[in-house]
């Protein structure tokens, strides 16, 4: 089975409302719930926007953002515990996990760990279904090129842009919330108390893009030492924040990438906003002070430079050189040489590292996933 058809049978199999179902060839998921400890203070906006652009912007997520599942791909079935699991972090505006579900099924080929697909707070199943809903958000889109004269405005990116360019508060909130649940995760896992790991498991990592910051943030700050020895490998992703270029008919609008870069250039604070239970309140700090030195190049770069290197055993990274969302020098500007670019000669993007439907260049397509996830598994295994 080549790569496209294993892409097709695992979208057709995958069933998020089951409770545990089989994709054959030894792999399975078992769907997990999740309660997210997790609060911050409603962000008022004056804006002067419609109605349906206003719910957009005060969505809270006391819903599905705070209660909600997340799939465990596995080779050993639901009845016997792991001892490795890979927490696999995907990118920024994602609403599926189509793109994953091969490079989750890869590695659990390739390690007999079992992997874990966590939603960053706000995306996947944690976001309203009419993000998702290209009639609604088609609407939406077309008022945003109108009005505001976008031109790479999308169904797909509107959500997201709106939110960036009037609430971009909700970029660090989001990324802290996330941080705090794999925080949560990690402890369930390590205590016994994750009905499909063993106590004391080996929680490593597989982040792509915007994930990629999450895992070097949670590996500087280290928090309850959780993160001591375990492994990150970053695959498009691992630059500081002012180096990504995040306007994508994918991702977000020019409009909205400029006004959240001018936000983050800005001495941002949001830890009066977040409300933590008194356990993880000590946690903060660190947390908000590894964000803060992996979100400029331009400061901190001593300080930066001194965490990235105490972990720099602990992260392999693979970019792509037909990235220009998070570039190959975007990469090697904040690593230092902690690095590996790709070229392939597909027309590939960070969006889409492999295109699966490019016929011409299937084969080169399918060798170059199989080299890339054969070294993330030769790292994480």
């Amino acid at each position: 089975m080549n790569l496209l058809e294993r892409y097709q049978v695992l979208k057709k199999d995958f069933k998020s409302s089951s409770e545990h179902f089989t994709f054959g060839e030894g792999v399975d998921c078992t769907m997990c719930s999740f309660k997210s400890d997790f609060d911050f203070a409603p962000l008022h906006n004056c804006a002067s926007l419609t109605e349906r652009e206003q719910t957009i912007l005060s969505e809270d997520g006391r819903g599905e953002n705070y209660n909600f599942s997340y799939p465990v791909f596995s080779s050993i079935g639901k009845s016997k515990k792991n001892n490795k699991a890979i927490i696999m972090l995907h990118g920024l505006n994602e609403r599926s996990w189509d793109k994953y579900l091969t490079w989750a099924y890869q590695l659990v080929k390739l390690t007999g760990s079992s992997v874990i697909l966590f939603p960053i707070a706000f995306h996947i199943n944690r976001s309203p279904l009419k993000w998702s809903n290209p009639r609604e958000m088609n609407q939406l889109s077309g008022l945003r090129r109108k009005n505001s004269g976008v031109e790479n405005s999308t169904f797909v990116n509107v959500a997201l842009s709106l939110r960036m360019q009037y609430t971009p508060e909700m970029f660090p909130i989001s990324g802290i919330q996330t941080y705090f649940d794999l925080v949560k995760l990690v402890w369930l896992i390590k205590a016994g108390r994750h009905e499909l790991f063993q106590t004391n498991s080996q929680t490593n990592i597989f982040a792509y893009s915007i994930g990629a910051l999450l895992a070097e943030i949670l590996l500087i700050a280290n928090p309850a030492s959780l993160f001591s020895g375990e492994r990150a490998f970053l695959f498009c992703g691992g630059a500081t924040i002012d180096k990504m270029n995040g306007s994508s008919r994918a991702i977000m609008d020019k409009l909205a990438a400029k006004h959240l870069s001018s936000y983050l250039q800005r001495d941002c604070q949001v830890n009066n906003l977040i409300t933590l239970p008194y356990y993880l309140s000590p946690l903060l700090p660190k947390a908000w002070e590894s964000f803060q030195l992996m979100s400029s190049s331009e400061g901190n770069t001593a300080n930066r430079e001194k965490a990235l290197g105490k972990i720099t055993e602990q992260i392999k990274t693979i970019g792509m050189s037909f990235d220009s969302v998070i570039p190959a020098d975007a990469i090697a500007n904040t690593l230092k040489g902690n690095y590996r670019i790709i070229s392939p000669n597909y027309p590939g993007s960070h969006e889409v590292p492999f295109p699966y439907n490019e016929s011409p260049y299937a084969e080169e397509v399918e060798q170059i996933f199989n080299t890339i996830f054969y070294e993330a598994a030769s790292f994480l295994a």
